[in-house]
């Protein structure tokens, strides 16, 4: 994936997304990550990106599909990308509890996080899934 200065406001949403999911799968201090870890994290942080794509953004199931699909070329490491992959999908749940709390309690907030985060997810999934040149 290519990193431009324009591209850095997706990626620190995308980030932000799955910062509580980060703590849950840390090696303790002093573990070095290995390669098979760092695929596994990074199918994990993948898979909740995509929850919230899906769940909170509503995109497309077959953009969604697309982008599980580079996910798994992009992570051929990953031990066991479907266990990390649902492990992922299930780490996203407070997210999506959270904008669904804030949906009903605070209606102008959940618009102006919405219409930040997902056409910031959007594009993500899209530069993650384009043909690479």
């Amino acid at each position: 994936m290519r990193t431009t200065r324009s591209n850095l406001p997706v990626f620190a949403v995308l980030l932000a997304w799955c910062l509580s999911t980060a703590a849950q799968t840390a090696l303790p201090p002093g573990h070095p990550p290995t390669k098979q870890g760092m695929a596994a994290e990074g199918v994990m942080t993948s898979a909740n990106i995509a929850r919230g794509a899906a769940d909170v953004c509503h995109l497309d199931a077959a953009k969604i599909a697309r982008f599980k699909d580079a996910v798994r070329a992009n992570f051929p490491d990953a031990p066991d990308f479907d266990g990390e992959w649902k492990l992922g999908l299930a780490q996203a749940q407070p997210s999506v509890d959270r904008f669904e709390k804030l949906k009903t309690s605070n209606p102008a907030e959940y618009k102006k996080q919405i219409s930040e985060a997902c056409p910031a997810l959007d594009r993500g999934i899209d530069e993650v899934t384009a043909p690479q040149n």
